[in-house]
């Protein structure tokens, strides 16, 4: 175990009994620390990365405080908040248990874990079946824990903190990655880089260093950067005027600078989608005037048209100078299907594909197949009936009415779903395993704190006063 994973560890148990978000700032900085392994000894085929250590001390913390169990078993049985999520969890732990012997070397897939990634083997069980679905019921214990809290206001400001914590996080690890390579010092850098797939960190693209921080690859930290970007961009509104906004509005731009310099065609996906939801986000706020940050759009817009003309104003002038960033462009999203990577990448996904197909639509268990599509992923895992319980949540999350909630409550809400988009679009194109992960959690708990309480809910607490004694009858006068 190497010594940035001791002093973790050491950190885990003063956050988990510190008074405060201190918990909630440390899980969000723990993940810009995705190539660190926790656990000891060198080969291990399972990972242990520090965010999803945090994660579980930060829902542990959460669960010991009175009252939040049962609080706990209200949202995550309330099909209205986290209904459909929990059903998915129950039936994806069982498909792990049950899909790999019922299919056990009938079916080919390519193994979460294994050393050759470039060929399928036959079904069977596999540690991956535990270890995925260890990391889903972190993932659903978090967004379990956040829709307890988050409905309070305090709990939404310590969110919006973390973010700006997380955000610092990714960016000061490129910034170390990109001086280290280039001081020719990236050696100093292998205690943080102790993980057991394949780390891609030392890797150029048209003579330019590929920024990956401490992440195993390109990909991996350009969509960090970029889904980190995403959330304080659409809550930044909600930070308070001054200092904090400009905070938020720096590390923004610098997230997005390190997803540019990753070279990432994913992270170049996820920047044009977000540069969409941010044009329908702008004209929704220009055609409602009651839309909360409004105030701001006149600024918003003369930045945009003053970065436009500059743009267009380089481009003419000195074409030269943008030439290699074009070249950059092509060579990673426009010609991406002549790389390896993409050879190898769509064979997982068509694999995982086969895998479906063959087990009937019934999927093959929760971690028994890699792909490189985060859809194919969740169906060949989980099958049809899987795939629409979770998609179904999510896209409940997403369309659910914010018409009950205050102004601001609303914005907040709003935020979180407008900062969803890229990162699933990126997820969708990129993702190797079922996984959410914390952050996709944290948001989509939120959102289920914000849900209105469905008929079911409402009728228990229609209930509970007839447990109460019985009022005095009061006799009439002269009785």
């Amino acid at each position: 175990m190497s010594w940035p994973a001791l002093v973790l560890w050491a950190l885990i148990p003063l956050v988990a009994i510190s008074r405060g978000p201190a918990a909630l700032y440390a899980t969000s900085v723990a993940g810009a620390f995705m190539s660190l392994q926790m656990l000891p000894g060198d080969g291990l085929s399972m990972n242990l990365l520090p965010q999803t250590v945090f994660a579980a001390a930060l829902v542990g913390k959460i669960a010991l405080r009175r009252g939040n169990l049962l609080r706990a078993a209200e949202a995550a049985l309330d099909p209205a908040r986290l209904g459909l999520f929990t059903a998915f969890i129950v039936f994806s732990i069982l498909t792990a248990i049950l899909l790999p012997r019922l299919f056990a070397g009938l079916i080919e897939v390519i193994p979460v874990a294994g050393a050759d990634l470039t060929g399928a083997s036959v079904l069977t069980p596999r540690s991956g079946n535990i270890t995925q679905t260890a990391y889903m019921l972190v993932s659903y214990f978090t967004a379990v824990a956040i829709a307890v809290i988050g409905s309070r206001r305090d709990v939404r400001q310590y969110y919006l903190q973390a973010l700006l914590w997380g955000g610092l996080a990714i960016v000061a690890t490129g910034i170390v990655d990109l001086a280290a390579y280039h001081a020719g010092a990236s050696a100093l850098l292998d205690p943080f880089r102790t993980a057991s797939y394949t780390l891609l960190t030392d890797v150029e693209a048209e003579g330019a260093k590929r920024v990956v921080g401490f992440t195993p690859e390109a990909s991996s930290y350009g969509g960090l950067s970029v889904g980190a970007a995403a959330s304080i961009l659409f809550l930044r509104p909600l930070y308070r005027a001054g200092g904090q906004r400009l905070l938020a509005t720096a590390t923004m731009l610098g997230l997005l600078v390190m997803g540019a310099l990753s070279t990432s065609a994913t992270a170049y996906a996820g920047s044009a989608v977000l540069g969409c939801v941010y044009l329908f986000d702008l004209a929704r706020r220009l055609l409602d005037r009651q839309a909360f940050g409004r105030d701001a759009l006149g600024w918003e817009i003369g930045i945009l048209v003053i970065a436009a003309l500059i743009a267009c104003a380089v481009v003419a002038l000195a074409p030269g100078k943008v030439a290699p960033a074009f070249d950059v462009l092509d060579k990673v999203v426009f010609n991406k299907t002549e790389s390896y990577s993409y050879y190898q990448r769509s064979l997982w996904t068509h694999t995982g594909w086969l895998a479906f197909l063959d087990s009937g639509g019934l999927g093959v268990g929760l971690g028994s197949v890699r792909t490189s599509n985060w859809s194919v992923s969740i169906l060949a895992s989980t099958g049809v009936f899987g795939g629409l319980l979770l998609f179904g949540f999510i896209a409940q999350k997403l369309l659910q009415s914010t018409s009950h909630l205050s102004r601001e409550d609303a914005a907040f809400a709003i935020g979180v779903k407008l900062s969803l988009a890229p990162a699933l679009v990126m997820t969708e194109l990129s993702g190797t395993i079922p996984d959410i992960g914390f952050a996709a959690a944290a948001a989509l708990g939120l959102l289920s704190a914000t849900a209105p309480a469905s008929a079911g809910r409402l009728w228990i607490r229609r209930r509970r006063p007839l447990n109460l004694p019985n009022p005095p009858v009061r006799r009439p006068a002269g009785a």
